[in-house]
């Protein structure tokens, strides 16, 4: 299923989790082939990706249009539910079984909401990729050093945790 769901254009991609926000057959072969589509989607990184980023446009372009009071009164509540769904959606694909939980590793200094876990995480690996390669020919440059340290005061080190070569490895698969 992750090969036929990479294929899907943009567009279609995005109109297939718009209507699978929430399960539309309630029956248990429904619900079961809803959650196979999540499972699918939070299983591949690459179909992760591209499904938060799709679900940030919606609630972008949703919040955007509610705080230009674009959105008639009448639906207002549907709007916030629509919000609702997709920070849903984001929960979803973040959680449980065979995906990596984004930040897990650093405890309590990882405890954000699903896309800025995400986002964080995307940040913290190319900091930490960056120091690997740097450290093969040198020490590193002030700002190299700086931006090192910055990890560490935020409790965000991949080194600290002793991590950094399961990130990196994790991330090269």
């Amino acid at each position: 299923m992750p090969a036929a769901l990479l294929a899907l254009s943009d567009v279609e991609l995005a109109e297939l989790l718009r209507s699978h926000l929430v399960p539309r057959d309630q029956s248990k072969a429904g619900r079961d082939a809803w959650d196979k589509l999540w499972l699918a989607v939070r299983a591949d990184g690459k179909l992760a990706d591209r499904a938060y980023d799709i679900l940030e446009e919606f609630l972008n372009a949703t919040q955007d249009a509610l705080e230009r009071d674009e959105v008639p009164e009448a639906q207002k509540k549907r709007a916030a539910k629509f919000i609702e769904l997709c920070q849903q959606s984001w929960a979803r694909i973040d959680r449980g079984g065979s995906a990596p939980q984004y930040l897990d590793w650093a405890g309590k200094a990882g405890d954000f909401q699903p896309r800025a876990r995400y986002v964080v995480n995307v940040l913290v690996t190319a900091i930490a990729r960056h120091r690997a390669t740097v450290r093969e020919e040198s020490p590193g440059t002030p700002a190299d050093v700086e931006l090192w340290a910055a990890l560490r005061e935020v409790k965000l080190d991949p080194d600290e945790y002793d991590y950094t070569e399961q990130l990196l490895a994790k991330d090269d698969e």
